[in-house]
């Protein structure tokens, strides 16, 4: 999961993260979550013009 963030030009959502890792998004989201936590992964929001922000994720660049 790392690998796919720390290789993706642009943040992504959860579902990029599961498609690229072949896992589906709620197991994605679960396992981002935990890496927010962990300060490994960044997260960020894009809001659109309607409907719900979209979490971003991000590799957390050292």
């Amino acid at each position: 999961m790392l690998d796919a963030l720390a290789a993706a030009a642009a943040a992504l959502t959860a579902v990029d993260v599961a498609a690229r890792v072949g896992i589906s998004r709620a197991t994605a989201q679960r396992h981002l979550s935990v890496l927010v936590d962990e300060g490994v992964v960044e997260i960020g929001l894009r809001y659109g013009s309607t409907g719900r922000p979209e979490h971003r994720y991000s590799a957390r660049r050292e």
